[in-house]
């Protein structure tokens, strides 16, 4: 019985050292965020989440951006945000904006060109520094990764045309990088483990941490495996040995199957904790 006591202790420390493994790499590694940098504004109205474009005094030694209008889409950065919403930001002296110009960010969405879904393609409304929903002949500047929901948005009343209008306007998910533009099937299509994800922990997560948590399944399935195949082979071979040990055998068997039960609690605890960074 020494040598399954050796066996299972030797798997159990293997199992748990793979997974704080790939938890601390998860955690630590700053390349998967996108890059901030700090501009200069004088947009007093400007706010987080907001398409910001460079202004018309902006310089290369005094860069300046404003919230972006449509006649400014060809001057479009990126959106809006905070230095505490990104791990990298690059700045110098006094900023008084910070922009993320690819990956994906959070910026406020209008359902002024019609309900919003995951995938959609976005385009600057004609209210400043706020996305719509894009037709076939405007220019994007991002792809939706969430739905648009009505009851987590706030109406504002607006002037067109035709008079007054109340419209919805919401901080959604969006994807700014444009080489994902001609790749939008790809996109969508990759979107099943995201759905997972959320169906799991009832919010939106990552492809990457969908896969990193698919990975802990997979080892936790192996090591559960491994350990029971081990100690029953192992008790067979000791009941054969010895018939009259049955009880310590079936004792011992008992204290493996909490063992594979601790294993597996401590799998699903990393892949929540993967699932909720």
């Amino acid at each position: 019985m020494l040598k399954l006591y050796k066996y299972l202790d030797d798997k159990f420390s293997i199992v748990t050292g793979l997974l704080a493994g790939i938890i601390f790499i998860f955690c630590s590694v700053p390349t998967l965020a996108a890059i901030t940098r700090g501009y200069g504004t004088d947009d007093t109205r400007l706010k987080p989440g907001m398409v910001v474009a460079l202004s018309q005094s902006s310089t290369p030694e005094d860069p300046k951006v404003e919230a972006a209008s449509v006649d400014q889409i060809e001057r479009v950065i990126g959106v809006a945000t905070t230095i505490d919403e990104s791990l990298v930001t690059i700045s110098s002296g006094e900023q008084a904006s910070y922009v993320e110009s690819d990956g994906e960010v959070g910026a406020f969405v209008v359902n002024l060109n019609g309900e919003i879904r995951y995938g959609d393609l976005l385009t600057l409304s004609p209210i400043k520094g706020i996305l719509a929903k894009a037709s076939s002949s405007q220019p994007i500047v991002a792809i939706a990764l969430e739905d648009f929901a009505s009851d987590k948005s706030e109406t504002y009343i607006i002037q067109d045309g035709a008079g007054t209008k109340n419209v919805l306007i919401q901080r959604l998910r969006v994807n700014l990088d444009r080489k994902a533009y001609a790749n939008l099937d790809s996109l969508k299509e990759k979107s099943m483990l995201t759905d997972i994800g959320r169906a799991l922990i009832g919010k939106d997560v990552g492809e990457i941490q969908m896969i990193i948590a698919l990975i802990i399944f997979f080892i936790v399935l192996v090591a559960e495996g491994t350990i029971l195949y081990g100690a029953i082979s192992s008790a067979i071979s000791s009941l054969g040995r010895n018939p009259l040990a049955k009880n310590i055998i079936r004792r011992e068997l008992i204290r493996v199957l909490f063992i594979a039960m601790a294993v597996l609690a401590l799998g699903v605890a990393a892949i929540y904790a993967v699932l909720w960074v």
